[in-house]
């Protein structure tokens, strides 16, 4: 459908709400909308090395890196 370069990737991508979240080696979070266009919705980076793919659990995006485990959303 397309292809856009994102990063060295070793976490599997994770899609919830109409979003699919790209986690790359270098601790950059890409959420594109899930659609046959390449549509960006975000891009947010951790600041440190990522391998683990992401988590979601009730509402909440759990992320995992070398360091640091991340949570992302409300309680």
């Amino acid at each position: 459908m397309w292809a856009e370069r994102m990063g060295e990737h070793h976490a599997s991508l994770v899609s919830a709400n109409g979003l699919v979240y790209f986690l790359n080696d270098e601790g950059v979070m890409n959420a594109v909308r899930a659609s046959s266009e390449f549509t960006p919705i975000a891009k947010n980076g951790l600041g440190e090395t990522t391998f683990a793919s992401p988590a979601i659990s009730n509402g909440q995006l759990f992320l995992r890196s070398d360091k640091h485990l991340f949570c992302i959303g409300n309680r």
